[in-house]
């Protein structure tokens, strides 16, 4: 008998696509959670790596694109058959152009959510997977970026949650990892990558 393979897609930011904050480019497939996230759940799965650095919730950054997560999930929705979709945004809404409080932010992820249910049938939603603000400490040039970004966080955490749960959606909650972000304070470390792919591993195969 055939097995199904169950469809992963992590969709999010940055520290999704891999970014190594020592050098700029991109962490190995031993490395990056998403990659990691493979090796862990086995053949039975397929992940789908959909990280696009400055991608946000709410904002399509100038002088980048389009990068309004909402705009670019849909093809990927109607590509895959998903058994969970796993949701990383938020940190690049932070920034100090965009000039948005925690509930600007939240409403964006109110919204997304909604896109995705009006996506699918009820009987054919995926799992969803909400994972929370990565409490980032920019770091040099960056602090400027963020300024005041670290007032956000704590509230943004927990309207990510409280969201999260009043559409029964699975929350996880990484603002408790070890020291996992790089030198720029914002980006995840080898050890913060293997971290959230150890959580998210043990999460999928209780799906």
């Amino acid at each position: 008998m055939t097995q199904i393979t169950k469809n992963i897609l992590c969709f999010g930011d940055s520290n999704t696509w891999g970014l190594n904050p020592e050098t700029g480019k991109r962490y190995d497939e031993n490395t990056r959670w998403t990659a990691r996230l493979q090796q862990q759940l086995g053949s039975g799965f397929t992940v789908i790596e959909s990280g696009q650095p400055n991608r946000t919730l709410v904002n399509n950054p100038p002088f980048t694109g389009e990068l309004n997560g909402i705009r670019y999930l849909k093809p990927d929705l109607q590509q895959h058959a998903l058994h969970t979709l796993i949701i990383a945004l938020g940190t690049n809404d932070l920034k100090k152009r965009f000039n948005l409080v925690p509930a600007d932010i939240a409403t964006g992820l109110t919204h997304f959510i909604g896109s995705i249910k009006q996506f699918y049938s009820p009987a054919n939603l995926p799992n969803i997977i909400v994972i929370g603000p990565l409490f980032i400490n920019p770091q040099h040039g960056l602090s400027h970026i963020y300024l005041n970004c670290n007032q956000k966080l704590l509230p943004l955490n927990a309207l990510f949650k409280r969201i999260a749960h009043e559409h029964a959606l699975n929350y996880v909650d990484i603002s408790h990892l070890n020291a996992p972000l790089g030198s720029d304070g914002i980006h995840l470390d080898s050890q913060g990558h293997k971290q959230l792919s150890d959580i998210l591993s043990h999460l999928v195969l209780q799906l």
